[in-house]
């Protein structure tokens, strides 16, 4: 499977998300069903968050609108994916900061490509790729957390 075109063709959350559980059970052969994602407005300096014991991947969508202003479409997805990639290795039992770095490093790199931006991030972080005249923008800030209710849709196997 080809991932890095995988993730260009990928439309969604859902389609990207399903393309990192894809790409982390090839590398070290674990995956996990039965998350959701939200996003939520939080300070520039975390990128998301998983609450250990939840089933809950929270996405900073102050960030993510950022990111949406400043690159184009398919950078927006390289961060996407990187981030998902180091949360879900959070949700599989990877606890320590520094491993799940390495491991996504290492996955993106297997997966997409040394040169693949996703590769990057994995490897900087997200602070190397938002420029510091990106810190001033301000975005219109709301306290509720979204909850996207398309997340992981493939693992739902009854109609209700």
């Amino acid at each position: 499977m080809d991932f890095a075109k995988g993730l260009d063709r990928c439309e969604d959350f859902g389609s990207i998300f399903n393309l990192v559980k894809k790409s982390v059970e090839k590398a070290i052969e674990r995956r996990r069903e039965g998350l959701m994602i939200a996003l939520q407005y939080l300070p520039e300096g975390l990128g998301a968050y998983y609450g250990v014991g939840t089933n809950l991947i929270v996405m900073n969508k102050t960030l993510l609108e950022k990111i949406r202003l400043i690159y184009d479409e398919r950078a927006s997805k390289a961060y996407i994916f990187s981030v998902l990639m180091h949360e879900y290795l959070h949700s599989l039992g990877f606890l320590d900061e520094g491993l799940v770095q390495d491991l996504s490093y290492q996955i993106c790199k297997m997966t997409l490509g040394e040169s693949h931006l996703s590769t990057k991030i994995a490897k900087l972080g997200i602070g190397a790729f938002i420029p510091e005249s990106a810190r001033g923008i301000r975005i219109q800030e709301k306290e509720e957390i979204e909850i996207l209710d398309t997340f992981e849709m493939d693992s739902i196997t009854y109609i209700g």
